[in-house]
């Protein structure tokens, strides 16, 4: 009935000068090529369901410039503008599809990419969950179709 796409990849920043193409590739098939292959798999399955629902995770860096995060925000640019057309091609077949654009959380990957940030001055990951069950619920169909910024603190 679902499809969580919650795949993310991002290094330390690194300018458009120094990241190389095979840091750039992996990026983009870690953010954006899972969601398409894990979508394009589910598909067949959705359209059984009584209320197939997709929530694609992107992030704010994915709609903001982040100078040093070109590769990540490129990719999570590519997840809205994915989600986005899904949301449309999917509809016919009454297939919901959200796209939420995080901000700041505190994740595993965060403390990677901001070692020295206090994550418990920043969202929490189960403030985006709470957000992921409100739209799988069936509650948020106003807001399918759209990306959905959650910045928390």
């Amino acid at each position: 009935d679902v499809l969580i796409n919650c795949a993310g990849k991002a290094i330390p920043p690194e300018s458009v000068q120094e990241i190389t193409l095979e840091v750039w590739n992996e990026i983009f098939s870690i953010n954006v090529g899972s969601i398409f292959l894990m979508t394009k798999i589910v598909i067949p399955l959705l359209r059984k369901s009584s209320h197939p629902v997709i929530v694609n995770i992107a992030s704010t860096a994915g709609i903001t410039p982040r100078p040093g995060w070109s590769a990540y925000g490129a990719s999570k640019a590519s997840v809205v503008n994915f989600s986005l057309t899904m949301a449309e091609e999917l509809k016919p077949y009454g297939i919901k599809v959200y796209c939420i654009a995080p901000g700041r959380t505190a994740t595993e990957l965060r403390k990677i990419l901001a070692p020295d940030e206090d994550p418990k001055t920043i969202m929490q990951p189960e403030e985006v969950a709470g957000i992921i069950r409100f739209l799988i619920s069936g509650r948020g169909d106003c807001l399918q179709g759209q990306t959905i910024i959650v910045k928390g603190n």
